[in-house]
């Protein structure tokens, strides 16, 4: 069964044109083949019935000129006259002669053969041969019918097309038999009918050829036309308008059409959600901002007073404040930080999308890189993609983001950081990964959410800020884990020229 299936698959073209060429041929040739053995059996059947109906009427002529005889001799006498006769009109007839069944044993009253004929194949029979054949059909002689041998009675070597006439006399006895024997030279013109049947039938599988190639090449244009409108589709495109002269497959493109207009109903609906979210963040984050900024200007403010008012205590005292001061220093820069990130965070983005050579804007990245981050390395791998369609400026923060969190995770160390970079289905693929001790599995599930982070000191807003990012090209960015350790994040974006909606 198995070596079944993979024959099928080896000669079973995969592509549509393959296998409606192959169809359609295949239906060509057989019906091709079935009309060649129709019309061949059909020629042969007529030039045979023909035979014996020209055989039958000269048999007819033959009885109704020699039953009308008294005696034998006179019988021999017509029979000679007749056989002549029927020379004379030429034809198929080989030999004729007249057997006496009353006679024991049979024999010819008369015999005539075509003179000239030297083949054995056509040799005239024996009278024990005649007589023989004769008996075979003896029933239905004796019923008064004729009869049509078999044309190999005589042997393989010798073939005729027979007919056997009885003579029945006045009491309804066989007195004696016809016989007829015709050449089969007619059949020279089957094998000529052949000759000229298979000439058009290859003929005819040429054009089968022809027109399975054209028909199928027609067709699998238009589907390839279908398949060129979804890749606009996929693309963010309106497919163009298709005439295809066929009414199911107008009706599929007329479909993609309104496949079209609705994804882009739900892309427009999305980006208005998507817009609306945005300003309700920047909305509040502002709002939040304010209320914290206020409070926290004052609270600055008079600790700074405070610090300059202990700056004159001594002794035990000056240091028990040196350590509170420093303190309240620290947690107030971080509250400013935090505050800052989210302001960063929750402002709206506006991506500005261009076509961006990758080496060029990775050749930027990297050395801006390493000329804060000396024992940084980056490899790049561009896959069959060589320009892209994005924010530079955006997409360089991101990349500047995940960077600085590799880097801050492997402490002193060298950081080794490798780029894949492929286009898939309109989505512009970037695989990142690092050789560090990756993201513990608790926090992969809340990594991108806000005050989330898996570094003592980290504010949780980097890889939110990243995802933000990257939603706003149209795009997403996950978490998959290195193939060797370390972290690996997927980050796709939509690749049209308006790829910043989503």
């Amino acid at each position: 069964m198995k070596s079944v299936t993979v024959l099928t698959k080896l000669v079973i073209p995969k592509s549509l044109f393959g296998r409606l060429f192959l169809s359609v041929l295949v239906v060509a040739v057989l019906v091709v083949g079935l009309i060649w053995g129709w019309l061949d059996q059909k020629f042969y059947q007529s030039l045979d019935r023909e035979a014996d109906l020209r055989l039958r009427r000269i048999a007819e002529i033959l009885v109704s000129s020699i039953s009308s005889a008294e005696d034998r001799e006179e019988q021999r006498e017509k029979a000679f006259e007749s056989f002549r006769q029927l020379e004379k009109t030429g034809g198929l007839l080989q030999n004729l002669y007249l057997i006496d069944m009353y006679a024991d044993p049979s024999e010819f009253i008369a015999s005539y053969s075509l003179p000239g004929v030297r083949s054995a194949q056509m040799l005239p029979p024996t009278a024990d041969e005649a007589e023989e054949l004769a008996l075979n059909y003896i029933n239905a002689l004796d019923r008064g019918e004729m009869v049509f041998p078999d044309p190999y009675a005589y042997g393989v070597s010798r073939r005729f097309k027979i007919v056997l006439c009885p003579i029945l006399d006045e009491f309804g006895m066989l007195e004696s038999v016809i016989g007829i024997e015709a050449d089969m030279e007619y059949l020279n013109l089957v094998s000529d009918f052949r000759q000229l049947l298979a000439e058009a039938v290859v003929a005819a599988l040429i054009l089968s050829f022809l027109i399975a190639f054209f028909l199928a090449r027609s067709f699998a244009g238009q589907i390839e036309l279908l398949n060129q409108s979804l890749k606009s589709v996929e693309q963010g495109r309106a497919p163009q308008r298709l005439e295809l002269g066929v009414n199911e497959l107008d009706r599929l493109g007329d479909g993609i059409e309104l496949l079209a207009q609705e994804i882009e109903q739900q892309r427009a609906q999305v980006q208005r959600l998507y817009e609306q979210k945005l300003d309700e963040l920047a909305f509040t984050g502002g709002a939040i901002a304010h209320e914290i900024r206020n409070p926290l200007s004052a609270i600055e403010m008079h600790f700074g007073l405070l610090k300059r008012q202990l700056s004159n205590l001594s002794g035990t005292q000056a240091e028990a404040a040196t350590t509170a001061l420093a303190e309240i220093s620290e947690q107030l820069a971080h509250l400013r930080t935090l505050l800052e990130n989210y302001l960063s965070y929750s402002r709206k983005v506006q991506p500005k999308i261009a076509c961006v050579a990758l080496k060029d804007f990775f050749d930027r990245l990297i050395a801006s890189r390493k000329a804060v981050l000396p024992d940084f390395s980056c490899e790049v791998e561009l896959v069959n993609v060589e320009q892209a369609w994005f924010d530079p400026t955006l997409l360089q923060q991101v990349f500047e983001n995940l960077i600085n969190n590799s880097v801050q995770v492997l402490d002193n160390e060298p950081a080794a950081i490798s780029i894949r970079v492929e286009l898939q289905a309109a989505r512009l693929k970037i695989l990142y990964s690092d050789k560090g001790p990756g993201i513990p599995a608790a926090l992969r599930e809340q990594l991108f959410t806000p005050f989330v982070s898996g570094r003592a000191g980290g504010s949780g807003f980097g890889l939110a800020l990243i995802r933000k990012l990257a939603e706003a090209h149209g795009g997403e960015i996950s978490y998959i884990g290195g193939e060797t350790g370390g972290a690996a994040f997927l980050i796709e974006v939509g690749q049209h020229e308006n790829s910043g909606g989503r």
